[in-house]
């Protein structure tokens, strides 16, 4: 692990904090790992203080966890990916419904430049750069929505989201080489193209109920 490069513009421990969610999202840092904090420090180059502040919003954001005075890296039971994903079903179907009432060239460009680029770095295999356009295809969805309520209800799993996302696509979409929640995100756009609320919902809706079914059933092969 390389100490980092300070950025004199951004809060040391947000630095922090950005290094080791990428690590967690990427499984550098594996599931119900216990993390020591002397020796992350370390490795980071940074302060005791500095590094418990980025902790701090770990365990907020809950890829951290606490038992028993210990911190360890999350690890998500299948009824944490069953909740996880029946909380997106509903409120991302409900985003994607009012995002086909505010659709501009500019939003339908931009979703479509996200889905041929996640498309190509999945297929050249570069999985990490494929969630983050995955990510961003939902992002602007929901962002499209202009329902300030719904983006921050949603905000408050997105880092556990995204957790789950990157496993899914890396462990099982990219294992079997299944490029369906890619052809699901074009029959969205689709729907949102036309400007059909209620086919953008159902959509969406079938898209996320999908990646669960595929979840649990990779998570029955474990």
């Amino acid at each position: 692990m390389r100490k980092i490069e300070i950025v004199r513009s951004t809060p040391l421990h947000e630095q922090i904090y950005d290094i080791l969610l990428k690590q967690i999202i990427q499984m550098d840092l594996l599931p119900g790992e216990l993390v020591v904090e002397t020796n992350l420090a370390k490795k980071l180059g940074v302060g005791r203080g500095t590094l418990r502040e980025a902790v701090r919003m770990l365990l907020k954001d809950g890829l951290l966890v606490q038992r028993s005075g210990a911190i360890h890296i999350y690890k998500p039971s299948v009824q944490d990916v069953i909740e996880i994903y029946q909380c997106r079903e509903r409120l991302e179907s409900l985003a994607a419904q009012l995002a086909a009432g505010h659709m501009t060239e500019e939003i339908e460009h931009e979703l479509w430049r996200l889905i041929v680029e996640s498309k190509n770095a999945f297929l050249d295999g570069r999985i990490s750069e494929s969630v983050e356009l995955n990510t961003k295809f939902h992002e602007t969805i929901i962002k499209a929505s202009h329902n300030h309520q719904l983006i921050a209800l949603l905000e408050t799993i997105r880092t556990k989201t995204l957790f789950m996302r990157s496993n899914i696509t890396r462990d099982y979409y990219y294992s079997s080489r299944d490029t369906s929640y890619i052809e699901d995100h074009e029959l969205i756009f689709l729907a949102l193209k036309e400007k059909d609320p209620l086919k953008a919902q159902q959509r969406m809706s079938e898209h996320i109920l999908h990646d669960l079914q595929t979840f649990r059933h990779f998570l029955k092969e474990e």
